[in-house]
């Protein structure tokens, strides 16, 4: 092998050597980009034409302001049907006093003694026997005796719970009590529960004895046709004694909930606070299925978001980078 050749091999590797180098540093890099751009535009013109087919081409001015005529009414629907999903008075009762009412705890004890020696008041007159109603109704509606609370400390938080769910309680004897209940066993009381913070389920639970006809009442004039919502989750009637000649007295036991809407959120509604749709004279925002689908689709281009950050350069790739910018003038 002579000179010539020996020059032409290393002029041939070198420029093979500069057509792979520009290749990897450059052409690769900028190929990559451009596969990832049509995949992206391949992703709008799908999702641009699902929006015209969705939205049937129209001005989406006209569409936002077609959504904001609905809102009031919507909003006034609500707030109306809301009148009827309410608890009524079942959790009224006499508010803690700010200041001079004395020790908290004995102010409460008074009320809790008040309340149940009223409701025993009414035991005894539509049934004349005191035996015939739970013994301790405080302990089933989970409002302590003073004995009870001989080394707790109490707030007015505290306070407003026990009396409100004894009042409920109460409430829930009284309704039984009208309806001619002949006894009543037990009344319990659930924990009060929530629905996607909306609405507030409060159940009770109860065990009666009662004639047919005065049921039926209960159930279909009392409960059915009241002004606010009841819902009669279960109930069972068995009656052991069917030789005996005279009205049967049935035994009952049913569950019974009572819905009402959480008045923050009324508030909220009436306010125009309205989850999806911005506040007063603003137009209706994008729901969160919305925004999380838009991002998925490969649509939001922010720096950042839903990319992974490109990787560090080796000792090679910067000194390519340097070599386009300072002898080829190039970015």
């Amino acid at each position: 092998m002579n000179k010539a050749r020996i020059i032409y091999a290393l002029a041939l590797c070198t420029v093979l050597g500069i057509f792979f180098g520009v290749y990897q540093f450059y052409f690769k890099e900028k190929l990559a980009a451009y596969q990832r751009d049509a995949v992206l535009c391949q992703k709008l013109e799908e999702r641009l034409k699902d929006l015209e087919e969705f939205f049937q081409k129209s001005d989406p001015d006209t569409i936002v302001r077609e959504w904001r005529s609905q809102v009031v009414p919507w909003t006034e629907a609500i707030i109306d049907r809301a009148k009827f999903f309410t608890f009524g008075d079942w959790y009224e009762h006499e508010k803690p006093p700010k200041e001079g009412g004395g020790i908290l705890k004995f102010w409460y004890d008074e009320q809790a003694n008040k309340l149940v020696y009223d409701l025993y008041q009414k035991v005894g007159e539509r049934m004349g026997r005191y035996d015939l109603f739970p013994p301790d109704i405080r302990q089933a509606m989970g409002a302590p005796t003073l004995d009870d609370l001989a080394s707790t400390d109490v707030n007015e938080e505290d306070v407003n719970l026990w009396l409100g769910r004894l009042v409920f309680g109460i409430k829930a004897c009284e309704m039984l009590l009208e309806a001619k209940a002949s006894s009543i066993s037990q009344v319990s009381l659930w924990s009060m529960r929530r629905d996607d913070e909306l609405m507030l389920m409060q159940t009770v639970g109860c065990s009666f004895t009662m004639t047919m006809r005065d049921l039926v009442k209960l159930l279909e004039d009392n409960l059915s046709c009241a002004e606010r919502y009841f819902n009669v989750n279960a109930i069972r009637i068995t009656y052991p004694y069917i030789g005996y000649n005279i009205e049967p007295q049935l035994n009952v036991e049913m569950v019974l909930t009572q819905e009402a809407f959480k008045q923050v959120r009324l508030n909220a509604l009436a306010e125009g606070n309205i989850p999806g749709v911005g506040g007063p004279g603003q137009g209706p925002t994008a729901a969160p299925g919305a925004r999380d689908a838009y991002r998925t689709s490969g649509m939001d281009r922010s720096r950042g978001a839903g990319q992974t950050p490109a990787a560090e350069p080796g000792f090679f790739g910067k000194a390519w980078k340097l070599f386009k910018r300072y002898i080829l003038y190039t970015n």
